[in-house]
């Protein structure tokens, strides 16, 4: 279904043979802008591991949290399959305002470009989907700048945070998140785009060619475009900054994802086209209401794309429903074919024998 893998990483070294390693950290201001949810979905597209991260997450002690979090590494083949490297996924923590962080230190603790693990002090029993730190240290190649786009605050602190990472020289990418809460969608992104983009500021040559991806971690929307363009990004950084913004512009348009409207859509044809196959699947192998409990099929066929795919993007549960409705299709089906074979022939041999009975 995708053409990202998660895997865990046992370093950071790269030879000829392999594909380019690079580091994304991932920023925002705004404390429930959706980093962490979004974090997971670039590692992790199984709906289910997603569902259990939500609710566990709601459920965290924010004071035992570190300054920053090595989600692991994942793997992105670009959608023309002319390139592919491996992502090390970095989250920053928000501004810890019941610590009395001034917006100074947070600022200089966010676009510092090399980390070290000692600087981390995450609680592993809270998060232990959080990867170990491979190595002594990690330097950031591009940066993801997070905005709610359902919530009501300033851009402006959103435009003070870009001016910071800006300075850093490195690439930096603007996702927008919840867009799934939104009702207006298209309108308010595109208010949005039209508030950084005519920005009055002495960035505005690079609010002008930064990109934007309107994306959604519940709904798994523009969540692999977010890698496309990363890849990009930290493939041709000089674009990203260059003051030449007709062809900076030009560059970056082909890989810069759908709008969130198109990529909605997109989405859900892939998730009609993966309920399909599955379906599929169950027609050709399960022909008999007598094979077996949901268990022994999936323990048979766990392997097979058709229903991996299925389970990453609609849940297990789901998957089993769906058997389960098989199933009693099956039934119904067997029932009618009974009553075709056996009592239909009965009634008719009873009526054929009353009617000789009267006729004498």
């Amino acid at each position: 279904m995708s053409k990202t893998t998660a895997i865990v990483s046992s370093g950071f070294t790269s030879s000829a043979l392999s594909p380019p390693i690079y580091t994304l950290a991932v920023v925002s201001i705004n404390p429930l802008s959706g980093k962490s949810s979004l974090c997971k979905r670039l590692i992790d597209s199984n709906i289910d591991n997603y569902r259990l991260f939500s609710l566990k997450n709601k459920s965290i002690n924010k004071q035992n949290l570190a300054a920053w979090f090595y989600w692991g590494t994942v793997k992105h083949r670009r959608s023309d399959e002319k390139r592919e490297a491996l992502f090390h996924l970095i989250e920053h923590s928000t501004i810890a305002i019941d610590d009395n962080e001034q917006y100074d230190n947070y600022i200089k603790r966010i676009t510092s470009l090399t980390l070290r693990p000692e600087e981390k002090f995450h609680n592993d029993s809270d998060y232990p989907q959080i990867k170990t730190f491979p190595k002594d240290k990690i330097t950031i190649d591009a940066f993801l700048c997070i905005h709610d786009l359902s919530s009501t605050r300033q851009i402006s602190e959103l435009l003070f945070l870009l001016h910071a990472l800006y300075k850093t020289r490195r690439p930096v990418i603007i996702i927008t998140t919840k867009n799934d809460l939104i009702d207006n969608q298209s309108d308010l992104a595109l208010q949005f785009e039209q508030s950084i983009r005519h920005s009055s500021s002495s960035d505005s040559h690079f609010l002008l060619n930064t990109p934007i991806i309107h994306t959604s971690s519940n709904e798994h929307i523009n969540i692999q475009g977010v890698l496309e363009l990363a890849l990009y990004a930290c493939d041709e950084p000089m674009l990203l900054s260059s003051k030449k913004s007709s062809n900076a512009t030009a560059q970056m348009s082909k890989y810069i994802p759908s709008s969130y409207k198109d990529a909605y859509t997109n989405e859900q044809s892939l998730k009609h086209v993966i309920q399909a196959e599955y379906k599929t699947l169950l027609t050709r192998h399960v022909s008999d209401h007598q094979l077996g409990s949901w268990m022994k099929f999936y323990t048979t066929w766990e392997h097979h794309t058709s229903i991996k795919n299925f389970i990453d993007m609609f849940g297990k549960q789901q998957a089993e429903h769906l058997y389960d409705e098989h199933i009693d299709e099956l039934k119904k089906a067997a029932r009618q074919k009974l009553i075709d074979e056996k009592l239909i022939p009965i009634v008719e041999l009873l009526v054929t024998d009353q009617k000789a009975k009267l006729s004498r």
